[in-house]
């Protein structure tokens, strides 16, 4: 007996772009022809708000599944430092045997030797240049002051936190479902960009959420 294949097309992930598809087969008629159909959930489109200022704070990333504190000095760090931050020691487990997540904390500010700066003026435009040259992750927090007079000065470089991170926020079950869920995941401090995927079928999802650096 010949068959006919349907086919299903769910968009699930604004993020991943993920398309997740299940097929069937049901009997084919005679005479029938061999058809395939497609049905498409359109993903909603994504904010271009960046967000506020973004602050530094400790952020919960995931990072799979950790089975004990060995593995997870293994893996956090791994975690933390593409955000330009440190790995505080403190992990914990959101879905057994699937997903755990690293707690990442903002890194100190740097301080970084800026030759002689004659003043608050000359510190304006010196201390700006020397963070970027540090590091493009840097950006100068005001501070300043002399280790030589007349010879030498530093000025004091915060990291900056990322723009966007994905935050846990539960199972989100559709576009329609993400909007009542993503805003909470991002607290205060972070604004949905209108971005979500699945990271456990099912048990847990992410949602984008960005500052303005």
């Amino acid at each position: 007996m010949n068959t006919k294949h349907i086919f299903s097309g769910l968009f699930t992930s604004s993020a991943l772009g993920i398309m997740l598809i299940a097929g069937c087969s049901v009997p084919m008629e005679e005479g029938d022809s061999e058809q395939a159909f497609s049905d498409e959930e359109t993903v909603e489109e994504a904010s271009q708000a960046l967000g506020p200022a973004c602050v530094a704070k400790n952020l919960a990333l995931e990072a799979g599944p950790i089975w004990n504190t060995s593995d997870a000095q293994t893996k956090c760090p791994n975690v933390c430092n593409p955000q330009n931050m440190s790995w505080n020691g403190q992990w914990w487990t959101t879905v057994p045997g699937a997903m755990s997540v690293c707690e990442c904390a903002p890194r100190p500010a740097a301080v970084v030797q800026a030759g002689p700066i004659w003043s608050n003026t000359h510190a304006q435009t010196q201390c700006p240049n020397t963070c970027a040259a540090y590091s493009s992750a840097t950006k100068w927090n005001g501070q300043w002051w002399t280790t030589v007079p007349g010879q030498m000065s530093v000025c004091e470089c915060a990291f900056t936190p990322p723009a966007t991170v994905s935050l846990e926020a539960g199972p989100i079950w559709s576009n329609a479902d993400a909007p009542s869920k993503c805003p909470a995941a991002c607290g205060t401090s972070r604004a949905w960009n209108g971005q979500w995927s699945t990271s456990v079928a099912g048990q847990m999802s992410v949602c984008g959420c960005a500052c303005t650096p």
